[in-house]
């Protein structure tokens, strides 16, 4: 053998010694999967615990991350180790603060872990929202079972928030104007009651009349006493608008809001007489009582023998109608030779008979009446007493 030849051998086997030694410690590797929060990957590792393995891919994990198997157990060959990072979950729930920690990747499985999954319960954040290892924060009203009743029916309904979404998951419209109980912003309750009363106004416009008022005017050119209307008073009318309020349907009140004059009234106009009547002189006072005697005294001659022939009373003396007008405008005098008739003219006069004893009386028509019937004339006191002194009906022919 030549010395290159054993060189060669030589060499060959000090190489092969050498990479055997390599090649042993390259041999000396598992082969482990490792999923990270889903994410896989192999890689080659020294034999030992999970622990050194996730050391040697640089993987490190804290007390709130999962790991499978756990961090003392000895790998082998063909090893799976899972890791899934824990995040934290600060949820509010109607108003209550929950903080979690878990492997959850989204905001769906946080609420499932929480048996909170209705669909019909409020989040602040998308369901399929993806949580990263900075974990998050959200908040969430649940659904409520409440009853509602307005307009006088009742139904049962499950929403969330406060009364008002209530009633509109109930489909019930409502306005500032209705009265809801609880308030409309308090926040729902399983079992709540609630009850809406419907408010509405309504404004109605109303024809008034208003009365007139009266306007008494001195006239010294009137006898003291009487009066006269000049003007006629006439009635106005006024549009007012009221507000009226219901509930329910029911009328519960009404204000009037403004008034505004439609026709004005116009006033009446009385005079109202100051003048002064001069009483006659005892001459005069003697002749007139002369005259009125002999004339009260009546006369049998020349009594009235055709014309109208009626019954005729008397009014005067103590049924309380001296001193008042006449229908002519004087005032009534009992002891005067007057009457009242419905037909014959005011002013006129007349003769009139007692068909019974002859005796006659002329008169002067000076009011209306009488308004009962089967009479013709309603002779004054004085009158009555010189045809039929005492009597209260006779029957008498006048012309």
């Amino acid at each position: 053998m030549s010395k290159v030849v054993a060189s060669a051998i030589t060499g060959a086997l000090s190489l092969t010694s050498a990479g055997g030694l390599m090649m042993i410690q390259v041999l000396d590797r598992d082969t482990v999967t490792f999923s990270v929060d889903g994410v896989s990957q192999q890689a080659k590792v020294k034999p030992g615990t999970v622990r050194q393995a996730l050391a040697q891919q640089g993987i490190t994990v804290g007390p709130h991350d999962d790991v499978q198997p756990s961090l003392d157990s000895q790998i082998h060959d063909g090893q799976v180790i899972t890791v899934n990072y824990g995040r934290r979950v600060a949820v509010t729930i109607d108003g209550k603060k929950v903080v979690r920690w878990t492997t959850a990747k989204n905001v769906s499985e946080v609420l499932d872990q929480l048996n909170q999954s209705d669909p019909d319960n409020l989040v602040s954040v998308s369901r399929s929202l993806d949580i990263s290892r900075a974990g998050v924060s959200f908040s969430m009203q649940t659904a409520k079972d409440v009853t509602v009743t307005a307009g006088g029916k009742t139904q049962k309904v499950t929403a969330v928030g406060t009364v008002a979404d209530a009633l509109k998951a109930a489909k019930i419209s409502f306005d500032s104007q209705d009265v809801s109980n609880p308030g409309l912003g308090t926040p729902l309750a399983d079992g709540m009651k609630i009850t809406l009363t419907m408010v509405d106004q309504k404004s109605q416009k109303r024809r008034v009349a208003v009365p007139f008022s009266t306007k008494k005017v001195e006239d010294s050119s009137l006898a003291k006493g009487k009066t006269k209307i000049t003007t006629k008073g006439v009635k106005g009318t006024n549009e007012e608008t009221w507000t009226v309020v219901y509930k329910d349907g029911k009328k519960v009140s009404e204000k009037k809001v403004s008034t505004k004059v439609v026709k004005a009234p116009v006033a009446e106009v009385v005079k109202v007489g100051t003048k002064k009547v001069t009483p006659p002189s005892t001459s005069s006072r003697s002749k007139g009582a002369s005259t009125a005697s002999s004339s009260k005294a009546g006369s049998t001659s020349n009594p009235v023998t055709s014309g109208t022939t009626c019954v005729a009373s008397t009014y005067g003396e103590g049924d309380g109608t001296a001193g008042h007008p006449t229908a002519s405008g004087e005032t009534f005098d009992p002891s005067g030779l007057t009457a009242a008739s419905r037909t014959l003219p005011l002013g006129s006069r007349i003769r009139v008979t007692n068909v019974n004893n002859g005796r006659t009386v002329s008169v002067r028509i000076n009011d209306r009446g009488p308004y009962v019937g089967g009479r013709c004339l309603d002779l004054s006191t004085a009158a009555m007493n010189a045809i039929a002194p005492g009597q209260g009906l006779v029957t008498v022919r006048y012309s």
